[in-house]
């Protein structure tokens, strides 16, 4: 089913579960908005036909990862992409998660950039450092730091304090 720029497919259609792609589903039920309902025999997930709401598009997470590069906001990428901050920021975790730690490799060169800024109030600030190869300008590092001071911090990666 094709919807503008949303493309779905429903699960009645093809038969196979979202999750483990395996055919072994089976009618659940309905939900509250009276849409079908599945459960998968085979790894035991929940799905409904067809999602309606936007945050289900195929495309979602490249478009959030390209708007958090260009620099845009929680609030502007939501309004942008028509869904809730909530769902945003959720998005962003699952997102964050997948990322892996880069390997780090001695002899080269690093910069290394620190940032005092606070949440709510100004009493409760907050350091933020980004440390990145100056070749390539990968990021390396990025650690964030409640408190007072921020003489005491270690960063690891350059085995100093």
């Amino acid at each position: 089913m094709i919807r503008k720029e949303i493309s779905c497919i429903k699960v009645s259609d093809t038969g196979i579960c979202p999750k483990c792609k395996s055919k072994n589903i089976i009618k659940n039920g309905f939900t509250k908005n009276k849409k079908q309902q599945y459960i998968c025999k085979s790894c035991g997930k929940r799905c409904i036909e067809f999602y309606s709401n936007l945050a289900y598009r195929q495309n979602i997470n490249q478009k959030i990862i390209l708007f958090t590069k260009e620099g845009l906001g929680i609030r502007s990428t939501a309004r942008l992409l028509k869904i809730s901050t909530t769902t945003l920021l959720k998005r962003i975790v699952t997102i964050a998660k997948d990322i892996h730690q880069p390997i780090i490799s001695k002899g080269k060169t690093y910069e290394v950039d620190e940032m005092c800024t606070y949440i709510h109030h100004k009493r409760n600030f907050s350091w933020i450092v980004l440390a990145f190869e100056r070749e390539t300008k990968r990021v390396v590092e990025f650690l964030e730091k409640s408190g007072q001071f921020f003489i005491n911090l270690k960063l690891p990666f350059l085995n100093c304090y």
